[in-house]
C-alpha cells in the first residue's frame, strides 16, 4: 500500500531518541563546552516532559519512557562513538550510556551478526498523531479556531496587525507564527538557502516470527559506515506489531524537494531490505507481502543543523509580530520547549 503524506493514516509511534553523544564533539566545536551542556541536558529532559503533559491534559497517545539502542554495523563508527560517550559522561554524569560488545547485543536485543556494537541509552516513544489530534482538542475546547485545508497566501502589513490572505478569506492577527517547516520558503523566499525542504520515507512492515513472540520494548538506531543510519521502533501487540522503520535518505538522489506525494524507489526498496540485514530475522511467512504500508514526508532541514526559533526580523521577511518555528533537521521533537 503507498500513501503519500497528505493521506497517511495515524501510522504508529515515534521514538525520543536522545543521542546527545552524536552531537557532542559537533557542539564542543561550535558552541562550546558550557552550551553543549545546556543543549544536551535540554534534550534530555524531554521523554520526562512529554509523559507530564499526557498526564495533565489526560493524552491517551502511548507516551512512555524506555531504553534505545544504537546498533552499529560499523567498527569505526563504533569506536568513535565509545570515544565520544567517554567524553560527554564526564562532563554530564546524569546522561547513562551503556556500551555493549557485538555479541551481547546480537543476543540482548535480536540483532544479526553483523552487528559489531550497541550503545544504549534512556529514551522515550508516543504516538504522535494520537497526541497532536488530542491536544487540538483540547486547544478548541479553550476557543481556539482551527481552520483546517485553508492554506496562507500571503502575509501583509495591515495597520498596526498583520492581514493573513488565504482562499476562504482573509485574517487580521497582531501575531503571526510561521510554523509551515519544509514549506517555509513560500512566504519567506529569504529562507531558500537556509532551511530547505527534504524528503524522508517510511515504511510499516509485517514481522516476523522472531520478533513478534513477544514484540520488542525498545527503540533502535541502525548506525553505518560515512554516517549513514536507519531508525526503528516496533509497534505494540494490539497494532499487530508492525514494524516501523525509516530512513534510507542517502539513497534518494533527490531529497531536497517540496514533493511529498512521491516516494523514491530506490530509498523504499532500500528499508525493504535493510530488516533481515539488522535483526535476526527467522519465520517469515512471505517476504513479498513484508511491506504493510510506504510513504514520505517532508521535513525541515536547517543550514546550520539548528531551528530557527524566535522573532522573525523585518530584513527576513518578517516584522514586528510575526515569529518562526522551523528548521527542526529531523529532530523537531528533542527541540521543542513544552509549556
Amino acid at each position: 500500500m503507498e500513501v503519500t503524506s497528505s493521506q497517511v493514516p495515524p501510522a504508529g509511534h515515534l521514538a525520543l531518541i536522545l543521542a546527545s553523544y552524536h552531537h557532542w564533539p559537533h557542539r564542543i566545536e561550535k558552541y562550546g563546552l558550557e552550551e553543549a551542556i545546556v543543549m544536551s541536558r535540554f534534550e534530555n529532559a524531554h521523554p520526562s516532559a512529554f509523559v507530564a503533559l499526557a498526564e495533565k491534559y489526560d493524552l491517551q497517545c502511548d507516551v512512555r519512557q524506555c531504553e534505545t539502542v544504537d546498533a552499529y554495523y560499523d567498527q569505526a563508527g563504533l569506536e568513535r562513538a565509545q570515544a565520544a560517550v567517554h567524553v560527554i559522561s564526564q562532563h554530564i554524569p546524569e546522561l547513562i550510556y551503556r556500551v555493549v560488545s557485538g555479541e551481547e547485543a546480537q543476543e540482548m536485543f535480536r540483532l544479526s551478526k553483523s552487528c559489531v556494537g550497541a550503545i544504549t541509552y534512556p529514551a522515550g516513544q508516543l504516538w504522535p498523531y494520537k497526541l497532536v489530534t488530542q491536544l487540538a482538542q483540547v486547544l478548541v475546547g479553550h476557543g481556539v479556531n482551527l481552520q483546517t485545508e485553508t492554506p496562507a497566501t500571503k502575509i501583509v502589513k495591515d495597520g498596526a496587525k498583520w492581514r493573513v490572505e488565504t482562499p476562504r478569506g482573509n485574517i487580521l492577527a497582531a501575531k503571526v507564527v510561521h510554523a509551515t517547516n519544509g514549506y517555509l520558503q513560500y512566504l519567506l523566499p529569504s529562507f531558500t538557502k537556509i532551511i530547505k525542504p527534504t524528503r524522508g520515507h517510511m515504511t510499516a512492515q509485517i514481522p516476523p516470527e522472531s520478533l513478534s513472540h513477544p514484540p520488542l520494548d525498545r527503540t533502535y538506531s541502525f548506525l553505518h559506515e560515512d554516517g549513514k543510519f536507519d531508525y526503528f521502533i516496533q509497534q505494540p501487540a494490539y497494532d499487530g506489531c508492525k514494524l516501523m522503520l525509516g530512513g534510507g535518505y542517502y539513497e534518494d538522489p533527490q531529497p531536497t524537494t517540496y514533493n511529498d506525494a512521491q516516494v523514491c524507489e530506490i530509498s523504499q526498496e532500500y528499508l525493504k531490505q535493510q530488516l533481515p540485514k539488522v535483526f535476526r530475522w527467522e519465520g517469515e511467512e512471505d517476504p513479498s507481502a513484508r511491506v504493510h504500508t510506504r510513504w514520505s514526508g517532508i521535513m525541515g532541514f536547517s543550514e546550520d543543523g539548528c531551528p530557527w526559533v524566535g522573532k522573525l526580523s523585518e530584513d527576513l521577511g518578517g516584522g514586528d509580530g510575526q515569529f518562526i518555528c522551523a528548521g527542526y533537521t529531523g529532530e523537531g521533537t528533542i527541540f521543542i520547549r513544552i509549556c
